[in-house]
């Protein structure tokens, strides 16, 4: 693409760190770095994932920028929320699968990274697959960090109570063969961030109760949501 550079320092000339564009007849995203480390590596992630379908094509990158082309669809987030809203435990599950396989093949593409940031807006829905589009945060670790921030956010943004994330969080938790003990303790990294960006307080020891309360045959869902259906 010719012209990037000059393009992109005119559409950051107020510092916004992303943008979406029609860029020479395609809609693109342009993300904007401080560190010229960061896109070499997210470039490098979306270039691997792209190949499954999973992530969006790399256009162009360099040092300080990366564009990608702009995946259309539905946010796991809105999906999610919406969800929860209705107690649809089909859809719930369907999107936990759904996360789950990408997941699955990320892993086992990335070569020992993970995602490193939980937050349901870096994914879309298409068709029959949730595709990430930021790999920004990408960092070393195990599967199971990613896990704990997956289910914390997803606790922490059910439209309604806790309860209500129940089908989505067992889903996750079954498909990596996983407990609540095994992923409360890096759940807390998570809160700390959700408080420091919203300003409100996690109930942390509530949170632990209704996770823990999850486990096989301590959890009565359908009696839980037919007492809320009739409130």
């Amino acid at each position: 693409m010719s012209q990037s550079y000059n393009t992109i320092k005119h559409l950051h000339s107020d510092r916004k760190s992303l943008s979406v564009i029609s860029f020479q007849g395609c809609k693109c995203v342009i993300k904007i770095y401080n560190d010229e480390l960061r896109p070499q590596t997210e470039a490098r992630i979306m270039r691997v994932i792209s190949k499954t379908g999973y992530a969006p094509r790399v256009l162009e990158s360099r040092d300080n920028y990366l564009i990608s082309e702009f995946i259309e669809g539905k946010s796991l987030a809105d999906a999610y929320r919406a969800a929860t809203m209705g107690d649809d435990e089909h859809s719930l599950e369907n999107l936990a699968s759904r996360l789950c396989i990408f997941l699955q093949m990320f892993y086992t593409l990335s070569e020992g990274l993970i995602l490193g940031k939980a937050d349901f807006d870096d994914f879309i829905m298409v068709d029959d697959r949730c595709c990430c589009v930021s790999f920004s945060s990408v960092k070393k670790g195990l599967p199971f960090q990613d896990i704990a921030g997956i289910v914390a956010y997803a606790l922490c943004n059910a439209a309604g109570d806790y309860y209500n994330a129940y089908p989505f969080v067992k889903k996750v938790l079954d498909c990596f063969h996983l407990k609540a003990l095994d992923i409360i303790n890096d759940m807390d990294e998570f809160f700390s961030a959700y408080e420091d960006e919203r300003g409100l307080p996690i109930d942390r020891e509530r949170i632990e109760a209704v996770l823990m309360g999850f486990e096989d045959n301590a959890f009565d869902w359908e009696m839980i949501s037919s007492q809320r259906s009739n409130e």
